[in-house]
């Protein structure tokens, strides 16, 4: 059987790096470089050269497995019209492809980590994984493994563990090697320069990020919300996301929830969505209070909308004061955890953040703020929580 897929250099490198047998396949690059892209396209090329084998594809939680890596791979099925409905078990997660078997896992599932092997791994965000998920997962292939990130830490497993192997090829990238990426597109990922050095070194040019930028450092994945007091912060948005963030706060901890996260809703749409997603009348919605107009409606369609406290600082410092978790569902929420960072001049930090992807942020930052502001809830920073860049507060 013959496909044609239409690739960028980043595919031919990684099939000419599968040609010379190199064990591990590290592509480190920007973002719209098509890294992730081209090791989907690999992976297929590679199962119609070959039969009776296993290709594991994972990263780090499963809802960001389904909407990157798994979401590539069946989209390049599909336009070369070769998938099959009837090889695709959604309950396990697997596909049967050319005789072969491709298998869906998160590091969530420890016994398949452990259970079996196979003889194709591909780790999606490797820098998400920690270097014993790297381990379990690497015993246990037999011939070829890739690797896929944007370089934001420095100090990841990946440079001290694969770095040094005589058995690996590092393939960068940045987005100039993908000709099919839109004007739009390249525009915004070419504004970054003008935002923030450090998010144009790692996103723009694929190289190694600083550290000590990234705001949040206190801050880790939880399968769903606790109960405890429940407040909601609201960033209004148009061509920007509307983004809406349920806020539980208890034992010393915020837990986040990203509900909304969609573009191009007039005020009434936003209200239809408030009432689709069932956000209770009687809970305190924290708003962007640059739009009051936009918080009357809100308040007249019966929701407790209010103007928040947009004190962008102190409002860091309130999020910082407290162990932060984030829903392993809220996607858009955990990429902009991961990037948020200070912005950088002529090499030296600036005491304001990047304000660019900043939305669902922006609604949980109006929540917590105003919520214990108000109160009058004191933030004490906790030394446990340490980190790169702590010290400045």
């Amino acid at each position: 059987m013959e496909v044609k897929l239409k690739g960028t250099s980043i595919l031919e490198r990684n099939l000419e790096a599968i040609k010379k047998g190199y064990r591990v396949i590290v592509n480190e690059g920007g973002t719209g470089s098509s890294k992730t892209y081209s090791i989907a396209q690999a992976f297929i090329l590679l199962m119609m050269q070959d039969k009776g084998k296993v290709f594991t594809i994972t990263r780090k939680t499963m809802p960001a497995l389904k909407a990157t890596a798994m979401r590539n791979f069946f989209d390049i099925l599909k336009e070369a019209k070769l998938y099959n409905p009837e090889k695709h078990n959604k309950t396990d997660n697997t596909y049967q492809f050319h005789g072969n078997l491709v298998e869906f896992i998160s590091v969530e599932d420890p016994l398949r980590i452990r259970s079996r092997r196979r003889q194709y791994l591909w780790l999606n965000e490797a820098i998400e994984f920690s270097l014993e998920d790297w381990r379990q997962l690497s015993m246990r292939t037999d011939k070829t493994i890739f690797l896929d990130y944007n370089p934001s830490n420095p100090y990841s497993w990946v440079y001290d563990e694969i770095f040094p192997r005589s058995d690996k090829i590092i393939i960068p990238s940045t987005y100039k090697d993908n000709p099919f990426l839109l004007p739009d597109i390249i525009r915004e990922i070419e504004h970054y320069k003008e935002i923030d050095e450090n998010y144009w070194r790692i996103y723009g040019l694929g190289l190694k990020g600083i550290i000590d930028t990234l705001i949040f450092n206190n801050w880790e994945l939880c399968d769903e919300l606790p109960e405890g007091e429940e407040i909601y912060g609201q960033d209004f948005g148009y061509n920007n996301p509307s983004a809406l963030v349920k806020v539980v706060i208890k034992d010393n901890g915020f837990y986040l929830k990203e509900l909304l996260y969609k573009r191009y809703l007039t005020n009434q749409d936003l209200i239809k969505e408030l009432k689709r997603i069932g956000v209770p009348t009687r809970k305190e919605i924290y708003c962007d209070s640059a739009e009051p107009q936009r918080i009357k409606e809100i308040k007249d369609a019966g929701f407790w909308a209010l103007p928040s406290n947009k004190d962008v600082k102190k409002g860091i410092d309130t999020m910082k004061s407290r162990k932060i978790y984030i829903t392993k569902s809220s996607l858009n929420l955990v990429e902009e955890v991961k990037r948020y960072s200070w912005k950088e001049k002529e090499g030296r930090m600036l005491d304001e953040p990047v304000t660019l992807n900043d939305h669902l942020i922006s609604a949980s930052r109006y929540a917590i703020h105003t919520y214990l502001k108000e109160k009058g809830a004191p933030y004490i920073m906790p030394k446990t929580f340490g980190g790169a860049g702590w010290d400045r507060y």
